[in-house]
């Protein structure tokens, strides 16, 4: 039966080989805890968190210093597993994926901007934004500089491609 039959629309999802269906949630997590433990002790960022976020769907995060922003953002990223609880991006449990599995889903689905940039300070603009298609082999080796240079174009950024991060500013 063909996509979109029954009134149902899917998407496919080539780094997982996952199909979404586009009626359910885009993100969904059920009971999240995440509680850090040190020789201080423990601390529980995130307490049974329930969420669902549709396709299309605008969120913004809002919260004080210390309220588990980062921590969330963490796990529906993939970057840092729950203590207990699901979470779901298209349906699929992103943490019963090996390490590798995510991490590749991670580069073919999830872009964040980060309130301070992690760049190499050694490495030009350009070559900074050249690194994760490097990791990701998402284009080939000859095509990464001219999409590094149109997605630095897209943000105004082609002026300061050969500019190390030092030489900007930091709302560049």
């Amino acid at each position: 039966m063909p996509d979109g039959a029954h009134g149902e629309t899917l998407l496919s999802n080539v780094a997982t080989d996952v199909r979404h269906d586009l009626s359910q949630p885009a993100i969904e997590l059920k009971n999240v805890v995440k509680t850090y433990v040190n020789a201080a002790g423990s601390f529980t960022a995130l307490r049974g968190i329930d969420l669902e976020i549709g396709y299309g769907q605008f969120v913004a995060l809002v919260g004080k210093s210390g309220s588990g922003k980062s921590t969330l953002l963490n796990m529906l990223t993939g970057i840092d597993h729950p203590t207990s609880g699901e979470v779901r991006i298209g349906g699929k449990d992103i943490y019963n994926m090996s390490e590798s599995k995510r991490a590749l889903w991670r580069g073919h689905n999830v872009g964040i901007v980060f309130q301070f940039f992690q760049l190499l300070p050694t490495l030009s603009l350009l070559e900074n934004t050249i690194l994760p298609m490097d990791y990701c082999n998402v284009y080939s080796y000859a095509d990464r500089p001219a999409r590094a240079m149109a997605l630095l174009k897209m943000v105004g950024l082609e002026e300061h491609a050969y500019d190390l991060p030092a030489n900007v500013s930091n709302g560049q």
